[in-house]
């Protein structure tokens, strides 16, 4: 066994790869895209670290996810389109590369008294993060995600700079994507569950290092039932990621301050600018590596100078290589008023400090059984007596209590930001649980043993109802749902940040079930979500659509005025698990109205179909407004001539040049030398303001004109431009009198 071994896994790899190059069916590209990126260098890369086997393979683990995240940046960094085999060609070198170094000692061989509790510790983590993951359809931020992949996949680089958080939740899907050639929501979120597998078994880990075997079980086992542990392990987004390193983090510096291997801080440093590469939240990390850190400096009286220089340069050398060229584009004044002051509050007349206690109980107890939380409160503060009375144990309460302090008391806004204290409590509650475990001796066990079973068992069970069944779907119809025997089934969900919860709306028929004359549509669902599912169809806010679509549950919605559904006809029921989900109407009768079950249904995106196309434009212009801010792309008239009393409808095509930082508002004038009609209002009838337009997007801006029932024949011109809201003042247009763009004249005659 021992002289083929060696080939295994070269084989394994290219096997894989030439795979990928062959015309296969879905799911099996997927697959073999996940095990390339995710899995097999997992067992070329634990070659080369040292330690204790699970520690290796969590690190190895975490290792390549960081380095697939690091690749795909460069990739994108190339100009023009991802290219498949080149992508292909990196990530073999990746897991290969650690083939070529010699072992320089034995790997260490796993205990046989961990093997079985930690593989069953992983298969109940997964349990809970793999079952119905594909069943919802991408929401809200997920929608985003997926764009932006999309569209950096077919060349467009700048996406990646307009992302207001880090770039990692858009490069780890958009890795799998290229190389598989077209994704699915199970295939887009399994990395994501991948990095949830790896935060349990982190935690798991930790628990293990700062006390005993036994605590790092029961705190793996505790943080798999977290309701955002879970939750984000179902969903395209970050927290799992900035969980997972930043556990990663602080593993690698104990075992730097307990062994004082260099790799190990160079693990430090690689694993927290990932951290903060995945999510500003990373940061609350660093104080309990820097106490970890500088305590070992303290007792040893020495500093590895390489060892910090290489440490230091690599994190920031990571860092580097996103924020540099970020930090260089316009678009990060935005994010750094969205921090400063739509996170943290400043600016807004209160100090530094606030309180957010009600806010962030309010959350946690929604995420977890009311029963949950108070169990862990009890056991975290036994938990910090027992370490209070022995005066150690600094660095697992930091791990706690840096994020927990920071979110009460300097955060305004914390919703689920509250994750971040999560893995040090569980942590604690399990050492607190292990001391009162001591403590009660004899018959006294078995109450306490029944206890804390009931406890877990309804805890698990509130999570599995919220997050993994989906039939009802509790979230979405919560004043209808029945979860027996919990505290707060009837109170009200919090307002926002709702994220994992299952829902699935049936967007993923629609496009079938749409004629080619039955756009543009409108919707109450929020774009996020339709620009992925109708991505090539013409979506309008306006009353110019030729389709409505009526989403039932939509947890953004959109309003709109219901007397536009007056005189239209129902077109299609879509039904999810045998109720109404989607309602289309339109404006020619049917003579059946289908009813169409969407719960099933498995659609298959390609990046063309996903990433959004430039309009087509019937008449194209070139004209800059505002000192460089904002260009009139061109317009689109439905008609040319109009009888009084007849609507025209014109589109106006903007891309804005830079970030924008005042709310401007368009306008269209139909004038004869006398203002005879117009239309104004913020972009795309009042839903799309231009603070939130980003450089290089398109937007298609409607404006309906009505020309006056009394209007004499004539040939009346047609002007564009835009003005200030606040000032009322236009926008300046170079060598344009009265900054008035002249679109065309428009034939009024009343034959």
């Amino acid at each position: 066994m021992k002289r083929y071994s060696p080939w295994i896994l070269p084989g394994l790899l290219l096997g894989t790869a030439v795979a990928l190059l062959m015309p296969l069916p879905s799911p099996w590209p997927q697959m073999l895209a996940f095990l390339l990126l995710f899995i097999w260098p997992v067992f070329s890369w634990i070659r080369l670290l040292p330690g204790a086997f699970w520690e290796r393979l969590a690190l190895a683990a975490g290792l390549v996810l960081a380095l697939n995240a690091a690749l795909t940046l460069l990739l994108v960094y190339a100009p023009g389109e991802m290219i498949r085999p080149y992508q292909l060609t990196a990530q073999l070198l990746i897991a290969l590369l650690p083939l070529f170094k010699r072992q320089k000692s034995a790997p260490a061989s796993i205990e046989k008294t961990t093997w079985l509790p930690i593989l069953l510790l992983a298969l109940f983590a997964l349990s809970l993060r793999l079952p119905h993951l594909g069943y919802s359809e991408f929401q809200g931020d997920e929608g985003v995600i997926m764009t932006r992949a999309a569209a950096i996949i077919m060349g467009d680089d700048a996406e990646l700079f307009l992302h207001q958080k880090g770039p990692v939740e858009i490069l780890l899907p958009l890795g799998l994507w290229n190389l598989a050639g077209s994704i699915s929501e199970f295939w887009a979120r399994l990395p994501f569950a991948w990095a949830g597998l790896l935060a349990v078994m982190t935690t798991a880990l930790l628990g293990w290092r700062w006390f005993d075997r036994k605590v790092g079980i029961a705190a793996g086992v505790l943080f798999a039932i977290v309701g955002f542990a879970v939750a984000f392990s179902r969903i395209v987004q970050y927290q799992s990621l900035v969980m997972a390193w930043g556990g990663l983090a602080v593993l690698a510096a104990i075992r730097y301050a307990d062994e004082e291997r260099r790799a190990d801080l160079a693990l430090t440093a690689v694993f927290l600018a990932m951290g903060l590469l995945a999510h500003y939240d990373a940061i609350l990390v660093a104080p309990v590596i820097g106490w970890l850190l500088l305590r070992q400096v303290w007792c040893t009286k020495q500093l590895d100078w390489r060892a910090w220089g290489g440490g230091l340069g690599l994190g920031v050398g990571l860092l580097a290589a996103f924020y540099v060229p970020y930090a260089l584009n316009p678009n990060i004044g935005r994010t750094g008023a969205y921090l400063i002051q739509g996170r943290l509050g400043a600016g807004e007349g209160r100090g530094l400090l606030s309180w957010s206690g009600t806010a962030v109980w309010q959350i946690v107890t929604f995420y977890n059984s009311v029963y949950f939380i108070a169990g862990l409160i009890l056991l975290l503060a036994l938990a910090l007596w027992q370490l209070w009375r022995r005066r150690d144990g600094l660095a697992p309460v930091l791990f706690f209590a840096v994020p927990l302090l920071f979110y009460l008391f300097i955060v305004a806004d914390p919703r689920t930001h509250v994750y971040t204290f999560f893995p040090g409590a569980v942590i604690l509650a399990a050492a607190g649980g292990g001391a009162l475990w001591q403590k009660v001796k004899g018959n006294g066990r078995y109450p306490l043993s029944a206890t804390i079973l009931a406890t877990f068992l309804v805890s698990a069970s509130y999570v599995v109802l919220l997050f993994v069944d989906n039939t009802p779907e509790r979230q979405r119809n919560w004043g209808q749902s029945s979860l027996l025997g919990y505290l707060a089934p009837g109170a009200d969900p919090p307002l926002y940040g709702l994220f994992g919860f299952p829902h699935r709306a049936g967007w993923s028929v629609v496009n079938d079930l749409l004629s080619p004359n039955a756009y543009p549509y409108a919707s109450n669902e929020e774009r996020e979500v339709t620009h992925v599912y109708m991505a090539p169809s013409s979506r309008t806010h306006c009353a110019n659509f030729e389709t409505f679509i009526v989403a039932q549950n939509a947890q953004d919605a959109i309003p709109y005025d219901a007397a536009w559904l007056d005189g239209l006809f129902l077109q299609a029921d879509v039904l999810v698990n045998g109720r109404p989900s989607l309602q289309i109407y339109g404006r020619q009768p049917v003579t059946a109205v289908p009813r169409v079950e969407a719960a099933n249904q498995t659609l298959w995106f390609t990046p063309a179909q996903v990433a959004p196309a430039p309009p087509p434009i019937a008449y194209p212009l070139d004209v800059v407004l505002g000192d460089d801010q904002i260009r009139l792309l061109g317009y689109d008239l439905d008609r040319d001539s109009a009888a009084p009393g007849e609507q025209i409808v014109v589109i106006l095509y903007w891309e804005a040049l830079r970030p924008l930082s005042r709310n401007y508002q368009a306008f269209v004038h139909l004038t004869d030398g006398n203002l005879l009609a117009q239309h104004d209002g913020a972009p795309e009838c009042d839903i799309n303001p231009t603070t939130r337009w980003e450089p290089g997007q398109i937007i298609a801006d409607p404006h309906l004109i009505a020309v006056p029932a009394d209007a004499a024949n004539g040939a009346p011109e047609l002007f564009a431009g835009m003005y200030d809201l606040l000032t009322g003042e236009r926008l300046t247009i170079s060598e344009m009198p009265d900054n008035l763009v002249r679109l065309t004249n428009i034939a009024i005659t009343s034959d």
